[in-house]
């Protein structure tokens, strides 16, 4: 398998990871950290398509890269939030 081959599998499997993570909605920090992960699938496809000279690959995950940056920036408080409340009252709410 050749480098530009795991580039790409690595930059579908975190993409897709990321995602699934931001979908599901589970918590704050959860979407923060689906976020980061299609931060770093945004630099692997921009590299992907760096590579083999693919300009709109790299517009497009260039625009992405900036949509996730804003997407960390706007769930980050609230995953902030949480884990606070998590350390304060516990995990489940109790005390």
């Amino acid at each position: 398998m050749d480098e530009l081959t795991i580039l790409r599998a690595f930059a579908a499997v975190t993409t897709v990871l990321a995602a699934a993570m931001v979908a599901a909605n589970w918590n704050a920090r959860v979407t923060v950290g689906g976020f980061a992960i299609f931060i770093i699938a945004s630099f692997a496809w921009m590299a992907d398509g760096w590579l083999e000279s693919k300009a709109s690959l790299v517009i497009q995950n260039a625009v992405l890269l900036i949509i996730n940056i804003l997407g960390v920036w706007r769930w980050l408080p609230r995953a902030e939030k949480e884990a606070k409340r998590d350390r304060d009252y516990g995990a489940f709410g109790g005390t």
